[in-house]
């Protein structure tokens, strides 16, 4: 069965990139009862940072969007290697950015969308989430932006 999730990403020019692995000890994602948390993801694609900087100095608002569409691509990424398909998935519930920025910039929401519109248009109606956005002095690896997800599942036998 085909997944309608991948075949909508695909439609908007999306593929799901290669999860990247923790750079710490931790897992990448826990499933707990009903729901799957996905760690923090950046803006990696192929092993590297498509992205650097802080936003307001050496990232315009628009690469702001493309990192936090990249680093939710990852975390989608996650769900897909541990779960297999997306399916199970009932409910994006909360997405959380973290945007690496100068003291005065004042965008963080208009970044976060870039996640939050992607999500939106792989999930439809599942991808109803609450969210948080703050701003922080920096990032991993110097990345502009990063994202946790927090989604409910259908059981197992879904």
């Amino acid at each position: 069965m085909a997944d309608e999730v991948v075949q909508r990403l695909e439609a908007l020019g999306h593929r799901l990139p290669t999860p990247p692995r923790p750079l710490g000890a931790y897992r990448a994602v826990v499933e707990a009862g009903e729901m799957l948390h996905v760690s923090m993801q950046g803006p990696l694609l192929d092993g590297r940072f498509a992205f650097t900087g802080l936003l307001g100095r050496e990232v315009s608002i628009d690469d702001g969007r493309r990192a936090a569409e990249l680093s939710v691509l990852n975390a989608l990424a996650q769900i897909h290697e541990h779960l297999g398909r997306f399916e199970r998935i009932r409910q994006i519930v909360r997405l959380e950015g973290h945007v690496a920025c100068t003291e005065d910039f004042l965008q963080h929401p208009q970044v976060l969308d870039g996640a939050s519109e992607l999500l939106a248009a792989a999930f439809g109606q599942r991808a109803g989430h609450v969210r948080s956005v703050c701003g922080v002095r920096n990032l991993p690896g110097n990345v502009p932006v990063a994202v946790t997800l927090t989604a409910e599942l259908f059981p197992p036998e879904f």
